[in-house]
């Protein structure tokens, strides 16, 4: 129960942003942090801590995430091609209409994460953990699309 709870918090639409005090920069600790429309080319975020992050429609291209904690994190229809996601935990994010082409997600835990209309396109996805992850309608890494009701697996 607590965890849809904290679910229906971090993919809620109200814009109160509880962690004021985020630094975006490396080991940043950002849980919690109202980013919605982020632009942010480029930074370098490795080892963050982003729980329950609000990043929706945000900019980050070519950015350096690896080794984050991004679980429940909304990423709704944000720019994240060429990201460096590597060993992030991204357990039950929300990646809808998302842009992750060319994004290295290497080692990534998507777990319960919804992908549904993201692009995956040339994609690094080694080692991905899919389980029950939503990849309704997405472009998987070389250009097909996702049959409806996939889960875990691009059908």
């Amino acid at each position: 129960m607590l965890f849809s709870a904290m679910a229906a918090s971090a993919w809620a639409n109200d814009k109160e942003n509880v962690n004021p005090s985020c630094k975006l920069e490396p080991e940043a600790n950002c849980g919690w942090a109202e980013l919605r429309k982020l632009k942010a080319q480029g930074i370098d975020l490795h080892d963050g801590q982003f729980m329950a992050t609000r990043l929706d429609e945000a900019d980050l291209t070519g950015a350096n995430l690896s080794g984050s904690h991004l679980q429940l994190t909304n990423f709704f229809k944000a720019t994240l091609k060429n990201v460096d996601f590597s060993y992030s935990h991204m357990h039950a994010v929300n990646l809808v209409g998302a842009n992750l082409e060319g994004a290295n997600l290497e080692g990534v835990n998507l777990l319960d994460a919804n992908l549904e209309g993201a692009n995956l396109k040339g994609a690094n996805i080694a080692k991905v953990i899919w389980t029950a992850a939503n990849l309704s309608g997405a472009t998987w890494v070389d250009g097909r699309v996702c049959a409806s009701g996939s889960k875990g697996e691009c059908r």
